[in-house]
């Protein structure tokens, strides 16, 4: 899978363009966590700013800047406002790596019981000193635990192809790609 081609005109979502939707079986789910040095968890309120700091630096340094455009509309404070409104109207849960007693990572989740599905709100995001390192496993992981957990059948991502997540994070634990086709 190469990087994403920009003349492809991309499905839009109500958070913008995407390329490839990666869904993973929870029926199927019963990975051991990866033995790392982080902490995954439920980021208490007065931590989401520093998670969408995180969120944001994350992307901003992805390798090729495909987020460049989609990142000239948010800022880590209305990023901050985003997930806030998440955990409040959809019952989001933003999950949060720790090292050291720094958020090195997160994801938010929403749980869809009606449907059976999680949905990952923002996609697993590792700030850059801290990729390559086991974080992204382990938000991912204990991700699909939650949703697991909830009861719910599946869970999914919509993301661009050809970022870091895409090639290496997200078929792990069973993780499938769908390409998603333009529609005019």
């Amino acid at each position: 899978m190469g990087p994403p081609n920009t003349r492809f005109s991309p499905l839009l979502s109500p958070y913008g363009p995407f390329y490839c939707i990666f869904r993973w079986d929870l029926s199927t789910f019963d990975h051991p966590p990866p033995e790392r040095d982080v902490l995954v968890r439920i980021a208490r309120d007065d931590e989401i700013p520093a998670a969408a700091e995180a969120w944001h630096r994350g992307l901003a340094n992805e390798e090729g800047s495909p987020w460049a455009n989609y990142l000239k509309s948010w800022t880590p404070t209305s990023a901050a406002r985003w997930f806030q409104d998440a955990v409040r109207r959809q019952g989001a849960r933003i999950l949060i790596a720790e090292k050291g007693g720094k958020i090195v990572g997160m994801n938010g989740i929403v749980f869809e019981k009606r449907s059976g599905h999680a949905r990952f709100l923002t996609g697993v995001v590792v700030v850059p000193e801290q990729r390559r390192q086991g974080v992204g496993s382990a938000i991912l992981h204990r991700s699909l635990f939650e949703a697991k957990q909830e009861g719910l059948r599946s869970a999914e991502v919509e993301t661009i192809r050809g970022i870091t997540a895409a090639k290496y994070l997200y078929i792990k634990f069973g993780g499938h790609e769908k390409i998603v086709t333009a529609q005019a």
